[in-house]
């Protein structure tokens, strides 16, 4: 068992809890937020009413989940399995931080200047990490014998979030945007919480 494999664990666990707390928070405090219509990012925007509590429980999510995929590594490479999955992961998320820190989108939620800009492209790039640490992922783990459920697991995740991202893409601006987006953040949020309670149950 690696050291401290259970605090890494429920560092993995509480991350996706605490980013997903933000637009559930929102929809209590925040007048006028359509969970339907809006997507999250907008509460973070410069000008938005609540954009400094959401943005410290945004990078603090992040943290979490840094910490976690950090332990991951550790975890598989006791193991003798593949680091490349969960390394991947891992880049995903330390450049996903960047985006609360330093490219917020504009006045209204927009998409416009250079910080908008770089928060579009960010989050794209962000996507097509996560969706190719969920593949290698699915080839890695069907080496490691109490892991190989969890190699299927990652492909019917990467295939939901492929599926729903293009949706995603299909509706934006649309009066349904926000909810289709959330879709797609319950969906990556479960992965990494379902890794997370696994890293768990296995550091006993």
């Amino acid at each position: 068992m690696v050291k401290n494999q259970k605090l890494y664990a429920i560092c993995g666990m509480l991350g996706p809890i605490v980013f997903n707390l933000i637009w559930i928070i929102a929809g209590f405090i925040q007048p006028g937020y359509d969970h339907i219509r809006n997507d999250v990012s907008s509460l973070m925007a410069l000008g938005a009413p609540n954009k400094l509590l959401f943005d410290s429980m945004n990078i603090a999510s992040f943290i979490l989940e840094i910490i976690f995929f950090i332990g991951l590594i550790m975890v598989i490479k006791e193991l003798n399995g593949s680091l490349s999955g969960p390394t991947i992961l891992l880049a995903g998320k330390i450049l996903g931080i960047l985006v609360p820190i330093f490219f917020p989108l504009n006045y209204g939620g927009l998409p416009t200047g250079f910080t908008g800009m770089a928060h579009l492209i960010i989050v794209m790039i962000t996507g097509f990490i996560a969706l190719g640490g969920m593949v290698v992922m699915w080839r890695g783990l069907k080496k490691i014998d109490d892991w190989k459920v969890y190699s299927l697991y990652s492909l019917i995740t990467f295939i939901l979030t492929l599926v729903f991202t293009m949706w995603l893409v299909f509706v934006t601006g649309s009066e349904v945007m926000g909810l289709v987006e959330r879709f797609v953040i319950i969906i990556n949020g479960q992965y990494t919480f379902v890794l997370a309670l696994k890293t768990f149950k296995t550091s006993n």
